[in-house]
């Protein structure tokens, strides 16, 4: 089982159920989240939350780039990816990252794996299950 827990907060069921799977086939825990309020309770849970990865409109009272500033007041160290079809480039400043929608899973999982500091497995590498 994986050290390395990531939070991804995506409203969207189908775009997180492709990236959390993406995610866990190469060996990461993921906590799921549907939008801004679920994904700042697991984050004010006191589970571990070694990176998050947030899009950035949602619905309800809390965005990505709000959960993003809550994320950075509670553990300034913790990365966070933000992914978006819409952002302005003062709020991508905010995330150690920036993906453009639509981006491959693949190249979400690049990003984790260079934050993480983790080795990215080829197709040529055998996966474990």
């Amino acid at each position: 089982m994986s050290e390395r827990t990531i939070l991804l907060v995506e409203d969207e069921f189908l775009i997180r159920m492709m990236l959390s799977e993406s995610l866990r086939e190469e060996g990461y825990t993921v906590l799921e989240a549907s939008d801004g309020e679920e994904g700042l309770a697991v984050l004010q849970s006191g589970q571990q939350v070694d990176l998050m990865i947030t899009d950035v409109r949602m619905p309800g009272g809390i965005d990505g780039m709000e959960l993003t500033r809550r994320s950075n007041a509670l553990a300034p160290s913790r990365p966070v990816i933000v992914c978006s079809g819409h952002l302005v480039s003062s709020e991508a400043a905010l995330a150690d990252v920036f993906l453009a929608k639509p981006f491959p899973a693949e190249t979400l999982v690049r990003a984790v794996t260079k934050l993480m500091g983790t080795t990215w497995k080829t197709d040529s590498q055998t996966r474990s299950a």
